[in-house]
């Protein structure tokens, strides 16, 4: 295996659209990347999540297949795959919709959950800003206007409240003593400067490269090509992450409401979990040939505490009927503050399984 940790990623602008848990470190996907696909190859990642695979493949000079069964996955993906290109030509953009939303009106009824959450006039601009946006397939800079909607620092559009998840921090942040944190807030302005963030890190990109997204299973994608060099993701194994839960108020405004029941589709159990990578391997295996590689990132954990059975073991295992066997394996470390608690527990590596098809 490849040293990654010093082959390091950048155009962090794209990858900083807006937050997302359990995201792999661009520089891993990169290195994987360049490892084992060959140039204008193509890469699928059936669990795109934050779309760091497949932008990292995009910007490596790959086509890409991208996949999640998540909303908000899929606005940020395409956010990343499909920006627009020049800095002057979103800022206009930006200002002519500005223009169009000053002379909108909001009539709707609004959970009291979403509403505590902002000042009642930046709410209404929010809503007006993510209804066009979406009616004009925006995706970058709707991603753009995600990546803003809560947090405590004056850039953002929340009353005081985390980043990577929903919660509010009035606690911390009284009224009383921060009321600046409490006061309107122009959306126009802060997207504006948002975009103009990410454009000063903006990277070199290959528009003639094939970039697909779809909404869908990842055992029952319909991929519209005969062969995949590369299949490169981290799935979403045993509810070790809460993906739906916490993104809901971006899946709100994305017109989710019920995140409970997403989340009982993208974050399966262990039942679920290993009928979907059963099936699954058997149908990324239709699109690879033989040596083709199967890359996947999994959490360093037991997927049976009683029989000692690693997660790692079970992914080895279940592959291997589907035609396939491991190439090569690595430990990362996930950094301490980076890891994500649950239950009292903390995953503290992934294991990087490099899986080869036999025939």
């Amino acid at each position: 295996m490849i040293n990654m940790i010093n082959k390091q990623s950048n155009h962090k602008g794209l990858h900083g659209l807006s937050p997302y848990i359990g995201k792999i470190r661009p520089e891993l996907a990169r290195s994987l990347v360049e490892e084992y696909c060959p140039k204008k190859g193509i890469i699928f990642d059936p669990f795109c999540g934050s779309g760091t695979v497949p932008l990292e493949g995009w910007l490596s000079g790959r086509n890409v297949i991208a996949n999640d069964l998540n909303t908000y996955a899929i606005w940020l993906t395409k956010g990343k795959l499909f920006p627009i290109l020049d800095e002057k030509k979103a800022q206009k953009r930006l200002l002519a919709y500005n223009e169009i939303i000053q002379k909108t009106k909001v009539k709707r009824s609004l959970p009291h959950w979403v509403r505590s959450f902002f000042h009642p006039k930046t709410l209404k601009e929010i809503i007006c800003w993510v209804d066009i946006l979406k009616s004009r397939r925006e995706y970058f800079l709707l991603s753009s206007l995600l990546g803003i909607l809560h947090h405590q620092r004056p850039g953002f559009l929340s009353f005081p409240s985390s980043h990577g998840t929903p919660y509010l921090r009035t606690n911390k942040f009284p009224v009383s003593e921060y009321p600046h944190l409490y006061e309107y807030r122009n959306v126009y302005e802060r997207l504006s400067s948002k975009v103009a963030r990410v454009f000063k890190d903006f990277p070199t990109v290959d528009a003639g490269l094939s970039r697909i997204v779809t909404n869908d299973c990842a055992s029952k994608c319909r991929l519209k090509v005969k062969r995949v060099h590369m299949v490169l993701t981290s799935p979403p194994y045993m509810r070790a992450l809460t993906y739906a839960r916490d993104n809901r108020l971006r899946l709100w405004f994305l017109g989710i409401e019920d995140y409970a029941s997403l989340d009982s589709k993208i974050s399966p159990n262990k039942k679920e979990f290993e009928l979907l990578m059963k099936k699954s391997f058997k149908r990324w295996s239709n699109f690879q040939r033989k040596h083709d590689k199967c890359v996947l990132v999994v959490g360093d954990m037991y997927f049976n505490k009683t029989t000692k059975q690693t997660l790692e073991d079970f992914v080895i295992m279940t592959s291997e009927k589907a035609g396939y066997r491991l190439f090569s394996t690595s430990r990362d470390p996930i950094p301490q503050k980076k890891r994500v608690i649950k239950k009292a527990s903390a995953i503290k590596a992934e294991k990087i399984l490099v899986l080869k098809k036999l025939k």
